[in-house]
Formats: structure tokens, C-alpha cells, sequence
């Protein structure tokens, strides 16, 4: 008997560690050097995503990753090319447990530099971040633009949740122009999340506490195709992926 209960409790266990998941990604694109308010605007960003971490629980597995190139690489390699400033990006923490403090640690050493491919983060962000089974994927977006990469952010999401129903993307925008703010809307939309512009660092703690305040609607996503006007899943591009595991690598 006392085996079955302890066989129960660890299936209970497991059970809540695949409910809900939180990545946090932070551009640390070159754009974020720009005047906010009387600060650079990756200051209000690493305020943003400090309060984030704020509103999380301890028990809650919690990531950090970075959109834009480690600047010791432009340093260590004056000549870089556009494939590399567009296929940069790192995994400073791994999702996991009482990860707030080491998040924390994290943002300190974040140095603006580099581009925003913002589709092929995300795109490796759903690829090998989150844990498989996981029934919340919920991603938390600081950024202070739109895509200045190849890259479609918008038409790969749509494509994405024609075939899942597990992801919601949340906008913290920092001082982004109406148009990037119309295109960065598109993400929240289509996965049901929310996007708030912070226009003044004031805005932060009110701002980021309504992330929280508001539940999310539980609206299923759509799992059939349009076949009027169909939207074809992206092919695998394996070279990224690849990319992606040699960053690891080094």
C-alpha cells in the first residue's frame, strides 16, 4: 500500500511538472543602445524582465534566452557576416525549477549588440528548449522591435498553430513605432497572448503586473488547414538547426 501511495504521489508529481513552462526571451539587439526616456532602452528592458520574474512563482520552470550576438564574438571576429547576425541567439538558462536568481545573474551581463532574427529564435526556441509534453509552452517576448532579419515571425506563428494548440506568446515591446507594434501584434493574437507597449519606464510595474492579472482565455487554436487558402507548414531547414547546435558546442 505504502508503495502504491508513493507510486501516485510521483505520477502527481510529473503531472504538474507538464502542465506550464515560461520562456523568457530578451533582445539584446544593437537597438537597444537607443534613448528612452532618459535611458537606454535594454535598461528599462532588464527593469521589464525583472519584474517578470517578480510576478513568477519559485515553483514555476522559468528559461531565459537572448535574441542578437555575444559582442566578445564581434570583438574576437571583426568580420562578420549577415548569416551569422541573423542566426544569433543564445540559451543563457535552461528551463528549470528555482531558476529566478540565475535568471537574474543572467541579466546583469546582457550587452546590447547584433541584429533581431526574431523568427529563427522562436523557431529554436519550440525546437529544443521546452520539454516534450509540456501542456503550456508560454513564451514572454522583450524586445523594442520588429524582425530586421529574412525573417516572417508572423507567417511562421500562424503556421506553427495550424498543428499545435500549446503556445502563447506574450509582448513586452520597449518603445516600439506603431508599425512594428501592429506587426509584433500578430503574435499575441495568434496564439491568444498579450502585448503591452511600454511607452515611459514608469509604465513598467503596472504594465508588466497586467501579463499576470489578465487569465488567458482558454480558445482552442485551429487544427485544420484553411484549404481555400491554405498555409503549408515550414519545411525543416536542418542547417539552422544545426547552427544551433554548434553554438552549444563551443
Amino acid at each position: 500500500m505504502k508503495k502504491l501511495l508513493l507510486f501516485i504521489i510521483f505520477i502527481i508529481g510529473l503531472a504538474g511538472f507538464a502542465s506550464k513552462e515560461t520562456l523568457i526571451i530578451f533582445d539584446q539587439s544593437a537597438s537597444m543602445y537607443e534613448p528612452f526616456e532618459g535611458q537606454m532602452k535594454f535598461k528599462a528592458a532588464k527593469s521589464a524582465v525583472r519584474k517578470v520574474l517578480a510576478n513568477l512563482n519559485d515553483n514555476e520552470y522559468i528559461g531565459l534566452r537572448t535574441i542578437g550576438i555575444n559582442p566578445e564574438k564581434m570583438a574576437l571576429n571583426p568580420v562578420v557576416t549577415t548569416k551569422t547576425l541573423c542566426t544569433a541567439t543564445a540559451l543563457l538558462n535552461r528551463i528549470s525549477l528555482s531558476n529566478k536568481a540565475n535568471i537574474d545573474k543572467s541579466i546583469d551581463y546582457i550587452i546590447p549588440s547584433g541584429m533581431s532574427p526574431i523568427q529563427y529564435t522562436l523557431q529554436t526556441a519550440l525546437e529544443s528548449d521546452f520539454h516534450v509534453g509540456t501542456d503550456i509552452k508560454r513564451i514572454i517576448l522583450v524586445t523594442d522591435g520588429y524582425e530586421n532579419c529574412n525573417g516572417d515571425p508572423c507567417s511562421y506563428i500562424r503556421r506553427q498553430m495550424m498543428r499545435r494548440n500549446d503556445l502563447v506568446i506574450d509582448i513586452v515591446a520597449i518603445g516600439v513605432n506603431d508599425r512594428d507594434a501592429k506587426l509584433l501584434q500578430c503574435l499575441t493574437d495568434t496564439t491568444h497572448g498579450t502585448f503591452i507597449n511600454i511607452n515611459t519606464p514608469s509604465d513598467i510595474p503596472v504594465s508588466i503586473n497586467s501579463l499576470f492579472n489578465n487569465p488567458k482565455p482558454n480558445i482552442p487554436h485551429p487544427t485544420s488547414y484553411n484549404m481555400q487558402n491554405p498555409v503549408l507548414p515550414e519545411p525543416k531547414k536542418n542547417i539552422l538547426y544545426k547552427n544551433y547546435l554548434l553554438e552549444f558546442s563551443e
